[in-house]
């Protein structure tokens, strides 16, 4: 019997932050996006390397002090802060309350006993998981759904990000534009003005972004699909339809093979499928 990616499950809510907003969760993508993207003489360049360069003390840092050592104004590292979805330099700084959590589960991680070994195991375990679960009708559905849709939008953040943006080049070899929002969510148009024609995918993996996600999708008309690991029944109240990369729920480990690397595999997988079927 084939294992379907997608099926819907009722199961009790394991708990969330309705408080959460989504610019927050992107704060580190969003800084490196800068420093990529920016010549080291732009003031946001030395703003974002500041803070990447301070993260561990962030929540200690002073405006006073950062606007002399940077040679920038108030008003400047203010701008700075909104145009990262942050309301001023205080909200930024409290986005440092997440991070000791984060870095021990990143140090845990890579100190593991039998690393290598551990993590080959676990990644060759997902992959049959996944093939099973997407050996299904299912993958030709999306892979329709974005050939029939007028935009296909992929919001997501953090190492999600990445993957999307190397399915958006490919896809261009099969004449189909693929848009992605993974920062700067807030009022954004392209997310605003999504209609019953266009195709939105909301990709989470432990679910956060998708509870913090949830007030710029809510009133959208167009057919929306989330993949993550979190097995929470409001999520079939909020999208039309909820695949699950896992039989259970993975999403309480901060970090697994399935959120860095079954994103990856699915998205070969529909992107295969979209070629055989839809490349003219």
């Amino acid at each position: 019997m084939k294992c379907k990616c997608l099926q819907t499950h009722k199961f009790h809510s394991p708990g969330r932050d309705n408080g959460l907003k989504a610019n927050r969760i992107s704060l580190l993508h969003s800084l490196f996006s800068i420093i990529n993207e920016n010549d080291e003489s732009d003031s946001n360049y030395v703003l974002a390397h500041y803070f990447l360069n301070h993260y561990h003390e962030l929540d200690q840092l002073n405006i006073y002090d950062v606007a002399d050592e940077c040679f920038v104004s108030r008003a400047s590292i203010r701008r700075f802060c909104k145009s990262i979805g942050y309301e001023n330099f205080l909200g930024l700084k409290h986005e440092f309350s997440t991070y000791d959590d984060r870095y021990q589960s990143y140090m845990k991680h890579a100190k593991k006993d039998n690393f290598r070994q551990s993590l080959t195991n676990e990644i060759n375990e997902m992959i049959k998981e996944l093939d099973r679960r997407m050996n299904t009708r299912e993958v030709y559905n999306i892979a329709k759904q974005i050939k029939d849709s007028r935009h296909t939008v992929f919001l997501t953040t953090g190492t999600s990000a990445g993957f999307v943006k190397e399915f958006q080049q490919s896809m261009i070899f099969n004449k189909k534009m693929i848009y992605l929002v993974s920062e700067l969510y807030s009022d954004n148009e392209l997310l605003l003005n999504l209609s019953e024609d266009d195709f939105l995918i909301t990709i989470s993996n432990t679910g956060t972004f998708a509870y913090a996600s949830f007030p710029l999708i809510s009133e959208s008309k167009s057919q929306k699909t989330l993949i993550t690991l979190r097995r929470d029944p409001i999520f079939n109240e909020w999208y039309d339809k909820v695949y699950h990369l896992s039989a259970e729920d993975k999403s309480k480990s901060d970090i697994n093979v399935y959120g860095k690397y079954g994103v990856s595999y699915m998205l070969d997988v529909i992107y295969s499928e979209y070629t055989k079927n839809f490349n003219n």
